[in-house]
């Protein structure tokens, strides 16, 4: 983090940052394995890496995984997204 970084790292973070990818990481790894079992592979591919990573990650372009995020959403979220879709379209 120091590399990309000029400002000073709280001493919890590295620690917490590493977990994170690692959980990550491990996910698309589980992933990309379904999806090449799936297609009775025995390698996992680069595609199947990346349409893990979009899976896992989600992707502002992927609309049905943006519309799962909004299903989870509170009722008094969705109404403050609600506003804000408002008010961006009145500004647009």
């Amino acid at each position: 983090m120091k590399a990309r970084s000029d400002l000073r790292v709280g001493a919890d973070v590295v620690s917490f940052f590493l977990d994170q990818l690692n959980a990550m990481s491990e996910a698309v790894v589980k992933t990309a394995d379904a999806t090449a079992k799936q297609d009775a592979r025995t390698t996992i591919m680069l595609s199947d890496i990346k349409a893990a990573m979009s899976t896992i990650t989600g992707s502002t372009s992927d609309l049905p995984f943006l519309f799962k995020q909004l299903e989870n959403l509170t009722a008094k979220d969705t109404a403050n997204l609600a506003e804000l879709i408002q008010k961006w379209i009145d500004t647009h």
